[in-house]
């Protein structure tokens, strides 16, 4: 019985010694990591033929998306109108702790008792978390960008951020602020957000310059909801972001009604 198993444990060691010096070691593939990006014009929860809100609807479409950092544009903190019987509701707060996520919200103005922004969902733990308030007209709403560092699970980061453009030609300026924003950071950067402007349009164009779109072919529509006409919310990123995540897709969530707005997905993939 000894001799035997002698035997098979020479056998085995010619056939390993064999392999492994038949030319140079396999090295396994890396495995490629995912990234999904999101950005949703929420409309304070209301939804495109209704003022009822309802945060619950919200989360689920967030959820459907299966994102791992959210921009959210219209978004309501401790507003007169998002009061829910006696309470004033912190909705991203409120989101938040719906979807086990860390939070960031950017104050644009002081609306209705409270404040109206935009804000940052994320997976991931977020850090270094400012604001900016964008070029504005002399007594025209103020908009802003809400911006923070995100640690992905490997340790790498990257700069994250949610903007809502205005409603008039302020957006050229406001376009280039956000090309001068890169610039100064000089490390990869996404924004998602209401552009309130079309691909081919001038501000786009300017963006453009600092910025690549997560269209894949024509952009999307994304607004209205039913029988959407127009593309104006996208999520852009820049040539360091580029660098390093690959765009594998990009849709606007159809069918999702639970504001005025498509959601924009985008799923990166990266080493």
């Amino acid at each position: 019985m000894r001799k035997g198993l002698l035997a098979i444990t020479a056998l085995l060691f010619l056939v390993i010694t064999c392999c492994s010096s038949s030319g140079e070691e396999t090295k396994p593939e890396t495995q490629k990591k995912r990234l999904t990006l999101m950005t949703y014009n929420i409309r304070h929860g209301a939804p495109y033929n209704s003022d009822v809100i309802n945060l619950n609807n919200i989360a689920a479409v967030i959820k459907k998306s299966n994102a791992d950092i959210v921009a959210l544009q219209e978004v309501d903190v401790n507003t007169t109108r998002s009061a829910n019987v006696a309470d004033q509701i912190d909705q991203i707060k409120k989101l938040a702790e719906l979807l086990d996520m860390e939070y960031y919200f950017s104050k644009s103005i002081d609306y209705k008792g409270g404040e109206y922004g935009n804000a940052i969902l994320s997976k991931y733990p977020l850090s270094n978390k400012r604001r900016f308030d964008l070029p504005a007209i002399v007594g025209g709403e103020q908009r802003s960008i809400a911006l923070a560092t995100v640690t992905l699970p490997d340790g790498k980061t990257m700069e994250f951020g949610s903007t809502h453009f205005d409603l008039n030609t302020i957006r050229v300026a406001q376009a280039q602020f956000l090309n001068d924003i890169s610039e100064q950071l000089k490390k990869p950067l996404f924004i998602g957000g209401d552009f309130n402007a079309t691909p081919d349009s001038e501000e786009m164009t300017l963006l453009k310059k600092g910025f690549n779109f997560s269209c894949m072919g024509n952009c999307q529509f994304t607004i209205p909801v039913v029988n959407p006409t127009k593309a104006i919310d996208f999520i852009v990123y820049n040539p360091l972001a580029k660098q390093t995540y690959s765009l594998l897709s990009a849709i606007a969530m159809t069918g999702q009604y639970a504001s005025d707005h498509l959601p924009v997905v985008a799923i990166y993939q990266y080493d």
